[in-house]
């Protein structure tokens, strides 16, 4: 099994190892792989054209088939997870009145040897902000989804 890349979500994993195995072997097809991973063809090919998801279960069952390492399982894992709140929060969003939510994006340039201070400085304000929201008691309003993020836009996944 090659390097895996997990910055990847599942499905373009499995597009890539099905690519890879055709490469090796120019007979091997869709409905082998399926076979190798003990599927039906028509479930696989729902998958990979994105017309089905790829759920936890799915990422485990095809993952131990493959014989990826747990942390690598335990990655995919993350990577679909994030997704799906991803998608669950657009929807939301969609629906919502903008009186509702408060968002806001700041896009700057971070010196990284710095980059260990902000995140802490950022679980700091999560923490205070939990407790000054809190100080009202169960039960007195409506729950709230925060979320606090800081990636690069630009420069990453270029390890290989």
């Amino acid at each position: 099994m090659q390097d895996v890349k997990i910055n990847s979500d599942f499905r373009q994993f499995l597009e890539d190892e099905l690519a890879r195995r055709s490469q090796n072997y120019p007979r091997y097809s869709l409905r082998a792989f399926a076979r190798h991973l003990e599927v039906d063809s028509s479930f696989l090919s729902k998958i990979l054209n994105g017309k089905r998801t790829v759920t936890l279960r799915t990422i485990r069952m095809f993952g131990e088939r493959l014989n990826l390492p747990h942390d690598d399982l335990h990655k995919f894992a993350e990577v679909s997870r994030e997704k799906k709140m991803k998608r669950k929060l657009e929807r939301l969003l969609e629906k919502m009145p903008s009186e509702e939510r408060e968002q806001s994006t700041i896009s700057i340039t971070v010196d990284e040897a710095r980059l260990a201070e902000a995140k802490e400085k950022i679980k700091h304000f999560r923490k205070e902000l939990a407790q000054f929201l809190d100080a009202g008691g169960p039960n007195q309003g409506k729950t709230y989804q925060i979320s606090v993020s800081m990636f690069p836009v630009a420069g990453f996944g270029t390890r290989d």
